[in-house]
């Protein structure tokens, strides 16, 4: 678990981990990263994640944050109906910051991912880190 700072920072480290998702904090806790893991994604899985950020990261506040939405270790998804259901709680994940990103391995994968965020959400998707948190911290500002 992450501790926290003095000078009124935010914590930064795990805030959350499940066996499909490892929730981070990073940049003075402004970041906030959620790695998919190798593990396919369930139902349960996908609600759990939800009512952590409905919990800790609720509308209101999602715009003083940053997320990166990092896929590079997730299996590739070839359910039509559970990609919907992917799709419906990624547009509410990535509703709200500042600046959102989604993190992928491959061009196949920024193909399916700029699919599944075109609609709602509007994150673009990057294959290189650098580039991806560079467009994201690009929005912060460290008082």
């Amino acid at each position: 678990m992450a501790s926290s700072s003095s000078k009124g920072k935010l914590a930064e480290g795990e805030v959350f981990r499940s066996s499909q998702f490892v929730l981070m904090r990073e940049a003075g806790g402004k970041l906030v990263r959620i790695r998919r893991t190798d593990v396919p994604l369930d139902d349960g899985a996908m609600s759990d994640v939800l009512a952590f950020f409905d919990r800790f990261f609720p509308p209101l506040m999602r715009t003083q944050f940053v997320l990166l939405f990092d896929s590079r270790d997730a299996p590739m998804v070839i359910d039509r109906d559970m990609e919907r259901r992917i799709h419906e709680a990624g547009a509410r994940l990535l509703s709200g910051f500042a600046r959102a990103a989604v993190l992928v391995a491959s061009a196949t994968g920024k193909l399916q991912a700029a699919r599944m965020t075109r609609e709602k959400s509007r994150a673009p998707v990057f294959v290189n880190e650098t580039e991806a948190l560079a467009y994201l911290l690009s929005e912060l500002s460290f008082d």
